[in-house]
């Protein structure tokens, strides 16, 4: 028999053990309607639809605010026009166990022109993208879901051109895919298009405008 002493200790073990939190599981991503979530976000009259994730398995440092900021300067994106937020929030539910947040940040096109590039793009239009990480409890792969469209100058009122979803995204990937770097970070990106993860055409999306329904999914790395 094992004395009373040991016995004990591998009893507080055991209960410590399992008190720890779960850990995050090495995944692209989890998919938002198995927990209840969804591709689109909630926008206007109907959503728009997160068709670019940037995947879980990316090097840790891409999925952090800071991190995924370098790289958008990289690829020819950054912050808001002068830090300023333009329009409300569009929140999203990724099926991670926190309901409908909203976006972490908007990211604009700044057509590789420091500071005031995205000032220009409200101005004459350009792409953005809102940006929901997956980190809640029931589904934390760290991974970042994007909401990627094109749109029209400030005289239309900033809205999706036609056909905006799908031109967006494949110019954001087109931009990101290879090697890119920004204040010493050189990052290498790949891509895999997902299909059937959206339902194509226009039903429930933002303005009426089709999509293909496919999603891009992006695994960005830090070289060296």
């Amino acid at each position: 028999m094992y004395p009373s002493r040991f016995i004990s200790v591998l009893a507080f073990t055991a209960i410590t053990v399992s008190a720890l939190p779960l850990a995050k599981r090495a995944v692209d991503f989890y998919n938002p309607t198995d927990g209840g979530g969804s591709f689109l976000n909630e926008s206007g009259d109907g959503g728009e639809p997160l068709n670019v994730i940037i995947s879980g398995l990316s090097s840790p440092e891409v999925l952090t605010p800071s991190g995924l900021l370098n790289f958008a300067r990289a690829i020819g994106y950054s912050e808001e026009c002068l830090g300023l937020h333009q329009g409300g929030a569009e929140p999203a539910n990724l099926g991670d166990g926190r309901g409908y947040v909203p976006e972490q940040s908007v990211i604009r096109e700044q057509f590789f022109i420091p500071v005031v590039g995205t000032c220009l793009e409200s101005l004459v239009g350009g792409n953005h993208f809102r940006v929901y990480p997956q980190t809640g409890p029931q589904a934390n792969s760290g991974a970042l879901f994007l909401a990627v469209s094109q749109e029209e100058d400030v005289a239309e009122g900033h809205d999706i051109v036609p056909d905006g979803y799908d031109i967006g995204r494949d110019k954001l990937v087109a931009a990101a895919v290879g090697e890119s770097s920004y204040l010493g970070t050189t990052y290498t990106t790949v891509v895999e298009a997902i299909p059937n993860l959206l339902a194509a055409g226009s039903q429930g999306i933002n303005h009426g405008i089709a999509q293909d329904g496919i999603v891009k999914m992006l695994t960005v790395t830090i070289e060296g």
